[in-house]
């Protein structure tokens, strides 16, 4: 239970590192195309990954059998899941993209409930209700944030990008093996930024200025390395469903930096659109908490 209440608070953290990314990404990817910023990304963080993983754990063995899940990791979660989302943030705004994303706790509890036949309780239904419904109160209420505005081949990258989050988390739950999380995370960086290697070949090569190169240390070394680490230690104990229903806290996060660092205005709707989100994240929690209550007694 200690590890749980561990988890909980760190997912805050991370959630709100996370929200602030998006505003890191959209500096990097206006001057590096989307994909080659997604390689330079992920071989930092590969570098950093497994050079702390063979210091600290040198004889971490990886079996066969879970070799092509890290693979499918590294694949949904970094390659088609970062092209997606830098795409996105390129062709809309930065907040529209942390809404957009926030729509993966609705895929997670369908595809848990279909796939591993999860239980969906009443609490984590009205849950997912309630982030749907936040997080339509604030698309709505932002004239430029509209699914069909000009920029609506961003939106859909977005949509792509919490889609591909789903089948990562699938492929990154009930390894064969008993892994540290930073093993996980430095084998899938690893396949993610080989996956992504061919940008070397496609797109041209420009020197970045020192505010992109700042900016891609603060996605590859915080969000990526660290970031990646708490989620799978936190995707362990708490469960896709749950994790991915923490999620629905990056946009109010990535309002806030908005508003403060790029002074983009809040509105009463948008901020009322953020606490049902809240009401939401609450309900999941408390609806998983009634139920190992319900199983200690039963046990």
């Amino acid at each position: 239970m200690k590890h749980r209440k561990i988890a909980h608070m760190l997912a805050v953290l991370l959630m709100i590192i996370w929200g602030l990314s998006y505003l890191s990404i959209k500096v990097v990817v206006e001057e590096i195309n989307p994909m080659l910023s997604a390689f330079y990304r992920f071989f930092l963080a590969a570098i950093i990954l497994f050079i702390y993983l063979k210091i600290k754990h040198p004889n971490e063995k990886v079996y066969k059998e879970d070799r092509i899940k890290l693979a499918l990791g590294g694949l949904f979660g970094i390659t088609l899941y970062f092209i997606f989302e830098n795409y996105s943030v390129l062709f809309t705004s930065a907040s529209n993209v942390a809404i957009l994303i926030s729509s993966i706790p609705v895929f997670t509890l369908f595809s848990q409930r279909i796939i591993y036949k999860e239980r969906i309780t009443r609490m984590k239904a009205m849950g997912a209700i309630l982030s749907v419904v936040g997080l339509t109160i604030i698309i709505v209420s932002k004239d430029r944030v509209s699914l069909f505005s000009t920029g609506t081949l961003g939106d859909l990258m977005a949509l792509g990008a919490a889609i591909c989050w789903v089948f990562y988390n699938m492929a990154s739950s009930n390894f064969k093996g008993n892994y540290k999380s930073i093993t996980i995370t430095a084998y899938q960086s690893l396949w993610g930024c080989l996956f992504l290697s061919p940008s070397l070949l496609i797109f041209q090569v420009n020197k970045p200025s020192v505010g992109a190169i700042a900016n891609i240390f603060f996605l590859a070394v915080l969000c990526s390395c660290i970031g990646s680490v708490i989620y799978i230690f936190c995707l362990e104990r708490l469960g896709a469903t749950l994790i991915t229903t923490y999620i629905n806290l990056q946009p109010i996060a990535s309002i806030i930096f908005a508003a403060l660092i790029l002074k983009e205005s809040v509105t009463i709707w948008q901020i009322m659109g953020c606490l049902i989100i809240i009401a939401g994240v609450f309900l999941v929690s408390m609806g998983e908490k009634f139920l190992l209550k319900e199983f200690e007694k039963r046990v």
